[in-house]
């Protein structure tokens, strides 16, 4: 059993999903937002998971920090290591999967690596190499039109060529598990140099791809991958008692912030307007990104002075399809993400000074952006909202409880769900 299982992963809400998988696993986990710059603020922990904002950088930038992120955790006694991109494979023809992988391999000098985005609770499954979504091939679903990293081509293996300079190859669903036990020992330690899309479809997958990668001291995937390497490997020494999110006296209450462009969360704000109030933001008319904070930051003012308010709040910039086109068509696709994060980096900032102490934020990109705003280093993992997005609390300022949820996460009550747990 290694001392401590040292993770990292290429954003934000990524981080959270994989820390709450290990959770489940039995693992005490804190999850910190970059690099920190002391190693003794992580203690009495079972894993670390080091959340990085590398997926749309350039592919040099995202291999320097990755590998920045494995020396912190070398040095905190990790022994075993886990690299979690999306399980839709967020990538492009450069990166960042491809060049990160091949750059934490060599560091570690692991020959075979399984990939195993397979996320078979939250509809992602992989079959012949091929990742489908929900039973739709990726490059059909809607992951074929997202803002920052379109998916068109659903096979893995010529997605994860494209990037790396190693061979790829598959691990079958059905390979024997001895034969092919005995296949990836001989390639963890021998001289060919490869990659392997790891098939899975049922949770029983997972378990026989985590017992295949019993002997590797490096694993790339999906949360969900990640939880079934942990139990196999035992990693726990103690169970994790769930945190309950904090509530400080004169909080304003939860706000709600939506950045995402996602199907999934455009429906959440959907449901959520019809009993709660909403606030659409439209960056493309906005004189500002100022203004547009200053105008956001005044509508909250204007609902908590009414009579007996106590209704949480949520602030969209992208939940109307066309404020979307038009700042996009206005700015281009990455100005644009640029602009809606300043956005609400800065509305969180100015929330929390009107003490507001609660937040839930849809979008990995959004994420990042306010917890870099609102000065979290690390944050411990509490109750599961839904699969792989629980609520989490900071380290450093404990009266702060955020839920980060990727875009495409949850069902459309979502936020009324994780309203409910926070009470």
């Amino acid at each position: 059993m290694s001392a401590l299982l040292g993770c990292i992963a290429d954003d934000y809400t990524g981080a959270t999903d994989l820390s709450s998988m290990l959770v489940r696993a039995g693992l005490r986990v804190i999850q910190c937002f970059g690099v920190p710059d002391d190693p003794n603020t992580v203690k009495d922990v079972d894993a670390v998971v080091v959340s990085l904002k590398s997926r749309s950088i350039t592919p040099d930038a995202a291999v320097a920090m990755s590998l920045a992120a494995l020396e912190f955790l070398k040095s905190l006694g990790a022994e075993r290591f886990f690299f979690k991109y999306c399980s839709t494979f967020d990538s492009t023809a450069r990166g960042n999967i491809g060049p990160v992988a091949d750059a934490l391999a060599d560091a570690l000098r692991a020959r075979t690596v399984l990939f195993c985005p397979a996320f078979p609770e939250n509809g992602r499954t992989v079959y012949c190499g091929y990742l489908f979504v929900d039973g739709v091939l990726l490059d059909e679903s809607g992951m074929r039109k997202h803002p920052l990293n379109p998916m068109t081509d659903s096979s893995l293996v010529r997605v994860l060529q494209s990037q790396s300079i190693r061979k790829v190859g598959r691990l079958p669903l059905y390979e024997s598990s001895v034969s092919a036990r005995q296949e990836l020992s001989q390639g963890a330690s021998g001289d060919v140099s490869e990659h392997l899309i790891a098939d899975a479809i049922t949770e029983q997958d997972l378990r026989r791809v985590a017992e295949l990668a019993r002997g590797h001291v490096f694993l790339t995937g999906g949360s969900a991958i990640a939880r079934y390497w942990a139990e196999t490997l035992q990693f726990a020494r103690s169970s994790n008692m769930p945190l309950e999110p904090s509530q400080r006296n004169g909080s304003k209450g939860c706000v709600i912030l939506a950045g995402s462009c996602s199907i999934a969360t455009r429906q959440q704000v959907v449901e959520f307007e019809k009993i709660y109030p909403v606030q659409h933001v439209d960056l493309a008319t906005a004189p500002s990104t100022e203004a547009a904070i200053s105008q956001a930051v005044a509508w909250c003012q204007s609902q908590w002075a009414q009579p007996n308010q106590t209704n949480p709040l949520l602030v969209s910039s992208s939940a109307r399809a066309e404020m979307v086109d038009a700042a996009r068509s206005k700015f281009g696709e990455q100005a644009a993400a640029a602009l809606a994060e300043n956005f609400f980096a800065g509305l969180a900032q100015s929330l929390q000074r009107l003490g507001v102490n609660r937040f839930i934020v849809a979008g990995g990109e959004t994420s990042g952006a306010v917890i870099n705003a609102l000065g979290v280093t690390s944050v411990r993992i509490g109750r599961e909202i839904a699969s792989g997005v629980p609520w989490i609390t900071s380290t450093n300022q404990p009266w702060l409880a955020l839920a980060l949820k990727s875009g495409n996460f949850g069902g459309p009550r979502f936020f009324f769900d994780a309203l409910e747990l926070a009470t």
